[in-house]
């Protein structure tokens, strides 16, 4: 395409960069050796994010998004607008339940290891520990909402579907989870570090499987800028929490209590802890997996949440 300006015509490329996270200009940035000479690159995306527009800043390479926001340097032009800011908070889904969001997060979490595959609905079924029903009525919402989609036949053995719209599907998914609530005990601690306590303490006295932490520990972790780990947030298996949560609790050194709150004691659901047990080799002690600490982040990460979040998403998760 080509822009007239009062100093002549300057053609442009567009470079197509998909969801606009880091690693997708990257590979964007990849291509411009096949831009003409007298041309100027435009990498452009659904929704340029912070990261990657600092690293097109850096690049010296223009770009645009779907919502509005550009940044053009050609010859004597220059152009800046912000656009809509996005809002990871967008008002969720009214179709989400339990099931689908379960079944969600689960997807999301193999589409950031790799994989867009959608299992079976059995598979997923027992997965989330949902009902064949609920799971099919899932997918046909994800269907509906073109998160998934059908590649070859219907039905058979070679039907099957795939996550084609999976950053649609995580901004959905995380402004869903922000909007939930928690079933929590806080407590307190004399702690001088959390991964010292988390891996020495809790690591020994609690039962393996039945536990994980996320939170702004977990993003230290996996992807280190907060400036602090307080208060620390941890799940506890659902029948843990139910039947033995005051003596896990003294063992640990903690107390119950509603001010000066270190601990956050979170009921968890055990497919959570079960995604923990494969994504937290990183550790010493279990983490959740990338996509639930994306959405925990948005929840408690407090009044820098979306900051938080975003920089897992960017560094961690890719779309």
């Amino acid at each position: 395409m080509s822009v007239t300006h009062p100093g002549g015509v300057q053609d442009l490329t567009p470079l197509w960069a998909g969801e606009g996270f880091p690693a997708d200009v990257r590979t964007a940035l990849q291509t411009t050796t096949d831009v003409a000479t007298h041309s100027t690159p435009v990498v452009v995306a659904r929704r340029v994010s912070p990261g990657a527009r600092a690293l097109l800043s850096e690049s010296g390479v223009s770009w645009a998004d779907e919502a509005g926001a550009l940044e053009l340097t050609a010859g004597t032009i220059f152009i800046r607008t912000p656009g809509n800011p996005s809002d990871a908070r967008m008002t969720p889904p009214q179709r989400f339940t339990a099931a689908a969001g379960a079944m969600a997060e689960i997807l999301l979490q193999r589409a950031a290891e790799g994989d867009q595959r959608v299992p079976t609905v059995a598979e997923l079924a027992d997965a989330v520990g949902a009902s064949r029903g609920a799971a099919s009525r899932a997918l046909t919402f994800f269907d509906m909402q073109g998160w998934t989609s059908n590649l070859g036949p219907q039905r058979g053995p070679t039907a099957r579907r795939e996550l084609t719209e999976r950053g649609a599907m995580l901004d959905a998914w995380g402004a869903w989870h922000a909007a939930g609530d928690d079933t929590v005990v806080h407590a307190h601690a004399v702690i001088r570090d959390a991964d010292v306590w988390l891996s020495d303490v809790v690591a020994r006295h609690w039962p393996a499987g039945a536990w994980a932490a996320t939170g702004l520990v977990g993003l230290e972790r996996r992807a280190p800028f907060a400036t602090t780990t307080n208060p620390i947030d941890v799940y506890l298996d659902a029948t843990a929490y139910d039947d033995d949560l005051d003596a896990l609790l003294q063992v640990a050194g903690l107390t119950r209590t509603d001010s000066g709150i270190r601990v956050r004691i979170l009921r968890g659901d055990r497919y959570v802890l079960r995604q923990a047990s494969t994504t937290s080799t990183d550790s010493p002690y279990p983490l959740v997996s990338d996509v639930r600490l994306y959405g925990d982040l948005l929840r408690r990460g407090g009044v820098r949440a979306d900051e938080f979040a975003m920089h897992l998403r960017e560094i961690r998760i890719g779309f």
